[in-house]
């Protein structure tokens, strides 16, 4: 008789079909886990899986410009979802390190640099911001270590 292991995401016992070492039930929301948990391992450290799933995306976001728009406009709970999840978002900026100057102006960082501030040694986020939006949401982040001069 074979001996039933617990499934890794639904938690259910099951009887293993054909690895022993088997961790995920037939169940297809169970099976998409696998799935999804396999990509992301694989994406992490597969660099040459990384970058050729990165230019099937670009290859398809090429033959599909207008996808996001396109969703926007069919999806309306979604925009609106957005927006309110955006605005908490900015809300806990303001109560954080960020700044709002107003509404609809551009988020900026509070303590900017203005001629006699020193850079202090840590981590920070390099966030690009464009003129009149909201900054990207790419951000980088990065350790300075000032440099002793002289």
């Amino acid at each position: 008789m074979k001996r039933k292991r617990t499934c890794r995401h639904c938690r259910r016992l099951f009887i293993p079909v054909r690895n022993p070492q088997q961790q995920f039930c037939s169940r297809r929301f169970c099976q998409t886990a696998r799935k999804s948990s396999w990509r992301r391992e694989k994406r992490k450290n597969d660099s040459d899986y990384r970058s050729n799933q990165r230019r099937a995306n670009q290859r398809w976001q090429a033959c599909h410009p207008d996808y996001w728009k396109q969703y926007r406009a069919v999806h309306q709970k979604y925009v609106q979802r957005n927006r309110e999840k955006q605005r908490v978002r900015d809300g806990a900026k303001i109560q954080g390190k960020w700044h709002v100057k107003g509404q609809g102006e551009n988020l900026a960082k509070s303590d900017a640099l203005h001629g006699k501030n020193i850079i202090n040694t840590g981590n920070y986020w390099i966030i690009p911001v464009l003129a009149n939006t909201l900054a990207k949401s790419d951000a980088l982040f990065v350790k300075i270590d000032p440099i002793p001069t002289g």
